[in-house]
């Protein structure tokens, strides 16, 4: 989908939802008749599909942007010549490898500075692209998890706050009482993620730079959502332990059958939950599902509090908070909270490894991506997970 493309499905889609608007503006107090009603559906799923080209066509132009131009959390500032020798150099490198031979690639460093922007120039390499990738699969980190690298994969050990300290008014020439936060200890390791990507001989052979675009494109998604699942609903045992495992339960309840007025009113009592200083840059996670129920919420004035949003790629966004899906949430779960506070440990490089004798008789080249990596909730105040149980 073109740019072009692009902005006549968002005025499209800008157009239903003043309809919707509308709608509800007409009827807001009051309730909707049969005709009404059928309208509002037809709209919600009108805006909804209009939703998903636009963010299918938001990818398709991230992905046929410069590489420069991905993710800005990852993305280099380097020039187009420097990244594509970055990334020339990298074709070279996998299409040279021997026989048990590995290619390693690490994080670009921050050691070249413009001097006319007085930017950091980092020349975006296959590592990036990848990360980029795997990055845009994972809802936990594509909503705000702290990344962290390190060389090696040993053992880390964080403090996890459990509940936080306080201070008091304490009289002149008095002792201060001794107050700490409840903590635990937990060690953040590293768990193998690996991917082989099979291509014949001759697509190496006659592929230039798009060898190194191909097999980003092929491990970048394969790795992020084998991670990102974890990050989200791992149980901690030979798998990092998800968020979802790691958040305390939320004390709202969200009973079967509910009316649209005690659902509404659990997710509210679910943001109230969460401590303020949390809230600030939280996020709902839920699936698509239970995500459909909630945009058919509204307010004491027929409002929804549900609102889509009014800029390409932005979130939507619920009781005015960012609402993500996945399809690895159960329909019973809706998570809350600042996701800065979970923790992704990226271990060691990534490796590389080319190999043409595993399908010798068939002649095909396999490429195998290995990238060590956990995940740690390193505060439990911060999330809060709503057990419920959707109306069919």
């Amino acid at each position: 989908m073109d740019a072009q493309t692009l902005s006549a499905n968002f005025e499209a889609r800008e157009k239903a939802h003043a309809e919707l608007r509308a709608l509800t503006d007409e009827h807001a107090g009051k309730d909707m008749d049969a005709t009404a009603r059928e309208k509002e559906t037809q709209l919600l799923d009108v805006i909804a599909d209009y939703d998903g080209r636009v963010k299918r066509g938001v990818e398709a132009i991230k992905a046929s942007e410069s590489v420069s131009a991905l993710m800005a959390g990852v993305k280099g500032t380097g020039d187009k010549r420097a990244t594509q020798d970055k990334l020339a150099e990298a074709a070279a490198q996998l299409r040279s490898l021997k026989l048990h031979e590995a290619a390693v690639f690490t994080p670009e460093t921050r050691a070249v500075v413009d001097t006319k922007t007085g930017r950091d120039v980092i020349p975006r390499t296959l590592y990036g692209q990848l990360l980029a990738e795997a990055v845009e699969r994972s809802t936990v980190m594509r909503n705000g998890a702290s990344i962290l690298t390190t060389s090696g994969g040993e053992p880390i050990d964080f403090t996890v706050v459990t509940g936080r300290a306080s201070a008091g008014i304490v009289a002149e020439n008095a002792n201060i009482p001794e107050s700490t936060p409840a903590t635990v200890q937990r060690s953040i390791i590293s768990y193998k993620y690996a991917y082989a990507s099979v291509v014949s001989t001759e697509f190496v052979q006659d592929q230039a730079l798009d060898l190194v675009s191909f097999l980003v494109g092929d491990a970048g998604p394969a790795l992020g959502h084998g991670m990102g699942e974890h990050f989200l609903t791992g149980t901690g045992t030979n798998q990092p332990k998800g968020i979802l495992n790691a958040a305390p339960a939320a004390a709202s309840t969200w009973a079967a059958g509910a009316k649209d007025t005690a659902v509404s009113d659990a997710l509210i009592d679910l943001f109230y939950e969460l401590p303020s200083s949390y809230r600030t840059n939280a996020v709902y996670i839920v699936s698509d599902r239970t995500a459909a129920l909630m945009r058919k919420l509204k307010d004491a004035n027929g409002q929804y509090l549900w609102q889509s949003a009014l800029t390409a790629g932005a979130p939507d966004t619920f009781n005015g908070k960012p609402v993500g899906t996945d399809v690895a949430v159960p329909d019973n779960k809706v998570l809350f909270g600042d996701l800065s506070k979970y923790r992704v440990r990226l271990a060691g490089p990534l490796r590389v490894e080319r190999s043409v004798d595993a399908r010798f008789t068939t002649d095909q080249i396999v490429y195998r991506f290995i990238q060590r990596a956990d995940g740690l909730l390193v505060d439990e105040r911060s999330a809060k997970v709503l057990t419920v149980t959707p109306k069919a």
